[in-house]
């Protein structure tokens, strides 16, 4: 609904799918925000990464600090640098969190390229910073990357040892398979029906994205019995120390198409 009323969707749905990032947006925050500050963002701002423990403490101290609906959210806030996915304002702090689901960072600079710290830098982080810097009117300002894990790890590491953030700014890194836990870990019994409908969508919301923590395939070893008839292993004496897996089949595999491979009693 968000991304729609902010015209991130056309009016025809040509650009609607599955793997749009601003619906994505919209509709995890757009729905978690009608819970009370304490009862869900809190939950789910307190799993990001901060390369100092000081500032960790720091933005966790922030975060019990703020109850109901104080803050403000400013969806796809726009400014010179460049249009951040999501702002929030309270009294004491500034939070700008840059959202990705497929795509990484838009902007980067010249490999190599000898920057003057922070203020040339065309890299997205370092612009939505300065974007903070200017805004923050002497408030607490925080930058959060939440993207999956493996993006947020690729870029957390991209951005170590460079001095393009700017200094009143800290950046954090949050993963949308540690929002999915932490939303496990909500009590749901402490809130009213409203309220568990909510944080229910949005767990299903990642599953369905799958967005979520891999956790074997869930099967218990107990209940599946694999005997030697289900596989061969042998060790392929022309090639050393080569060991093989096979498992027999009656058809011929064919590219493109599906295979489900099945116990028979």
């Amino acid at each position: 609904m968000l991304a729609e009323i902010h015209n991130k969707i056309s009016q025809s749905g040509s650009n609607l799918s599955d793997r749009l990032e601003d619906k994505l947006t919209g509709d995890f925050f757009g729905a978690i925000r009608y819970l009370p500050f304490e009862s869900g963002l809190k939950q789910v701002l307190e799993a990001t990464n901060f390369k100092q423990n000081l500032v960790k403490d720091q933005w966790v101290t922030e975060l019990n600090n703020q109850r109901g609906y104080s803050g403000t959210w400013s969806f796809w806030h726009r400014e010179d640098e460049g249009e951040i996915d999501l702002l929030l304002t309270f009294p004491d702090m500034i939070i700008g969190i840059e959202v990705k689901y497929l795509s990484g960072i838009s902007s980067e600079d010249v490999p190599g390229l000898d920057l003057a710290g922070h203020v040339d830098s065309v890299n997205q982080l370092a612009r939505y910073s300065r974007m903070l810097d200017r805004i923050s009117l002497e408030r607490n300002a925080y930058l959060i990357f939440l993207s999956p894990y493996e993006m947020m790890h690729e870029v957390k590491a991209s951005m170590e040892g460079r001095k393009i953030i700017a200094p009143s700014v800290d950046v954090g890194y949050l993963n949308w398979e540690d929002i999915h836990e932490s939303l496990k870990m909500i009590d749901l019994s402490l809130h009213d029906q409203g309220q568990q409908y909510i944080v229910e969508d949005l767990l299903q919301l990642l599953v369905k994205k799958g967005l979520i923590r891999f956790r074997g395939f869930g099967v218990n070893e107990n209940t599946v019995a694999i005997s030697k008839a289900h596989y061969q292993f042998n060790e392929d004496r022309t090639i050393r120390d080569q060991k093989c897996w096979n498992w027999p089949t009656k058809q011929i595999i064919k590219e493109e198409q599906s295979y489900v491979f099945e116990f028979s009693e």
